[in-house]
């Protein structure tokens, strides 16, 4: 394909999580699917030299919105957009190997109506004009004609694409069975770009993330603004803080000594009694020097 369709807004609020370098990637990642209609290869090292993209911008972007397969990472848009392109191909090809487009029926009737033959070959009117204004619902082409300087004869889609990563996908052997059922979760809320073989979102639901904090981080990241990744690291985080709360708690206690009421009495007594013993020898001792 040297034509896909691109959607401003979808890419915008997807993609906003994104570096720049990340951003990069993706993009060049995206032209070489659709260059190629086939998946990326799982050499990322070697993807990333032929794009001119860091490595680790390109694996982080083929964590977020690709899934790993054994032909390698496959992203589902993609797919859709290609196989609409290699159908209206093929359909092309089968109306250009008929000699073109169907041509319409002609009309066959003799003397149409409001038409009279007359002996001299001229067709004279028979009833009045009445409304002469074409009928146009019924005047489309049967195929819509090919856009200038696109080639194979590719129509993009009239009607609005589907939604972006529909669901289901192949989520891939490592997946947790609860990570299908948080994506159609988060994406019926409003959250784009979900992909149930996320790495990060499988970690959080084998380390006992519940389906209610998917949701409630879900609702966080829409109010922000953000999409998927957001919210798993808004959930990644509380996590990770409700771990360290829980390791303080249970920490042991030093326990305090018990007080003996009897004993700090008799000590603060003893005290006061001293204070007043040394008072009272200070005085003698001053007395006597005076005489």
């Amino acid at each position: 394909m040297n034509y896909y369709p691109f959607h401003i807004g979808d890419y915008r609020s997807g993609t906003m999580h994104l570096t720049n370098g990340e951003d990069l990637a993706y993009r060049r990642a995206l032209d070489w699917y659709y260059d190629t209609e086939k998946p990326i290869p799982l050499e990322t090292q070697w993807v990333s030299r032929r794009l001119r993209v860091d490595t680790k911008d390109l694996e982080t972007v083929l964590q977020d919105f690709f899934v790993r397969t054994e032909e390698g990472w496959v992203h589902e848009r993609c797919d859709q957009e290609i196989a609409q392109f290699q159908q209206m191909q093929a359909k092309n090809r089968a109306n250009g190997a008929k000699g073109g487009r169907p041509k319409k029926p002609k009309e066959t009737q003799k003397n149409p109506v409001g038409l009279q033959s007359v002996s001299d070959g001229v067709a004279v009117e028979t009833h009045s004009k009445g409304n002469q204004e074409p009928r146009t619902n019924n005047q489309e082409p049967d195929i819509p004609p090919t856009p200038q300087g696109v080639a194979g004869g590719f129509q993009p889609p009239v009607n609005d694409p589907p939604e972006p990563h529909e669901l289901p996908r192949p989520t891939g052997d490592n997946s947790h069975p609860l990570a299908g059922t948080v994506c159609q979760l988060m994406k019926r809320l409003g959250v784009g770009l979900v992909n149930p073989g996320n790495s990060k979102l499988n970690a959080l639901l084998n380390a006992g993330v519940t389906v209610g904090q998917f949701e409630d981080a879900a609702h966080k990241a829409l109010a922000a603004g953000k999409s998927f990744s957001y919210a798993l690291g808004i959930v990644e985080r509380e996590e990770r803080e409700a771990r360290s709360l829980g390791a303080q708690l249970q920490k042991p206690r030093v326990a305090a000594q018990p007080v003996n009421r009897q004993e700090a009495l008799e000590a603060r007594n003893r005290a006061v009694g001293d204070a007043w013993l040394q008072e009272m020898q200070a005085r003698m001792e001053g007395a006597g020097h005076a005489r």
